[in-house]
């Protein structure tokens, strides 16, 4: 009941110019939600934008408060039937809200659509994301490899139930959702 009294509407679009700068200041400035921890400037956000080969998103929030801005980038590689998660990161300042959750259901709609059979998610880990440790196993991933240096988990898509957590989605330019 919080969460819908919250009003939240979530908005996905791909990397475009406009978003470029944030998007850059996202993947260089956070730690503590970003499984990765891969760092883009502006050209390289620019190249990604471009890649046929890939699946951009920026994510932005606004709920019965205000906009929360853009709060959350996922950059994945498509390679034939597999979707690799290169970057996922979101702000700390929606966490308990279930914007994963809307990412997620996003991800593998689009990922379907294109003929994906399944993602990969990376987490690697950092003395600052420990907080993210958990993220694909609550999502419903399944742990296909670990080390000391990194995590690698998998989600079937063909299993895949959409989560659609209480709130809003739009989506813009070629993305679909559930």
């Amino acid at each position: 009941e919080y969460l819908l009294s919250l009003q939240m509407e979530v908005c996905f679009s791909p990397f475009d110019a406009a978003g470029r700068s944030r998007i850059a200041q996202l993947t260089s400035r956070s730690n503590q939600f970003n499984l990765t921890t891969r760092r883009y400037d502006e050209a390289a956000i620019a190249l990604w934008e471009q890649n046929a080969n890939a699946f951009t998103l920026q994510v932005r929030l606004t709920d019965r408060f205000g906009d929360n801005g853009m709060i959350s980038v996922v950059i994945c590689k498509l390679n034939d039937d597999v979707w690799d998660i290169d970057t996922w990161l979101m702000s700390c300042r929606v966490l308990n809200r279930r914007v994963e959750e809307a990412v997620l259901d996003t991800i593998v709609a689009n990922a379907r659509v294109r003929g994906a059979s399944r993602l990969l998610g990376h987490y690697i880990p950092t003395d600052r994301n420990s907080l993210v440790k958990d993220h694909y196993r609550k999502l419903g991933f399944t742990l296909q490899s670990s080390s000391y240096e990194q995590e690698m988990w998998v989600l079937e898509l063909a299993g895949y139930i959409p989560k659609k957590p209480p709130m809003q989605c739009l989506y813009s330019r070629n993305l679909i959702g559930y």
